[in-house]
């Protein structure tokens, strides 16, 4: 399924709820398999967001055009796109940034592990953790690594803090997604982004890189990582909302 494909089949799950509230009152799995948009209620918007994320994904839309058809859904709901300011304004440039990077990075990391198989995992059995964007003040993410590995005990992951590597079906990735150690800012994916806006995602290790680290042995067949869920059913969602408080009785949007 491509990063395209599995945008467009996530369910719609508006809520009012924050950022930091969604991710402590719904299942992680099932906001994973959601669209969401915190403190954002209409459907109308959200399956807008939807399609837009599902382009930009599959390469049809770049960003700027992504963010112009958000605005102007916005501002045909009744929003002041002009003076729009901050993150917590819906149709600010650095909210609307964030929801289409975040989502479309999603998307094409979760095609990327449904794509494995055996033999894409033998010849590159782990990923990489590592920075692709810069930031005024980097979180620490060895400490996060080291948090996350420890909750697992090390399986299938390295100890060496300066490279974050670990194979592809390791739980440390679940765990890094969970926010082991405490962390409150993560998205609950097994796959990057692990948090909002942390400019790290992962590249693949070759076998040879593997052997050395002492993550495969000569010939080992490592384990392929399990597909990801991308279409809830509606008593998942149903259940999860009830959860947090909401009112989906019509059924699924």
């Amino acid at each position: 399924m491509t990063a395209e494909q599995i945008e467009l089949v996530k369910a719609l799950l508006p809520t009012s709820l924050g950022s930091e509230e969604i991710r402590t009152a719904i299942a992680a799995d099932i906001l994973r398999q959601s669209v969401f948009s915190a403190r954002m209620e209409n459907a109308r918007y959200l399956a807008q967001v939807r399609t837009v994320c599902a382009q930009v994904a599959g390469g049809g839309m770049n960003l700027a055009d992504a963010r112009m058809v958000l605005k102007r859904t916005l501002r045909n709901m009744g929003h002041d796109t002009a003076n729009a300011r901050g993150i917590t304004d819906p149709a600010s440039r650095r909210r609307l940034d964030l929801i289409v990077k975040t989502r479309s990075a999603m998307a094409s990391n979760a095609a990327a592990v449904n794509a494995q198989d055996e033999y894409s995992v033998y010849a590159e059995p782990a990923w990489e953790l590592i920075r692709f964007g810069q930031r005024r003040v980097p979180r620490d993410w060895p400490q996060r690594w080291k948090a996350a590995g420890d909750s697992v005990g090390w399986e299938g992951a390295s100890r060496d803090y300066g490279r974050m590597v670990a194979l592809k079906a390791s739980p440390i990735w679940q765990a890094l997604g969970s926010g082991a150690g405490g962390y409150r800012d993560t998205l609950g994916n097994p796959y990057p982004p692990f948090a909002f806006s942390s400019g790290m995602s992962w590249l693949g290790v070759d076998r040879g890189e593997c052997l050395k680290m002492g993550l495969v042995a000569q010939y080992e067949q490592p384990p392929v990582p399990e597909k990801v869920g991308m279409a809830p059913t509606e008593d998942e969602i149903s259940e999860a909302s009830q959860r947090a408080g909401m009112d989906l009785a019509g059924g699924l949007l």
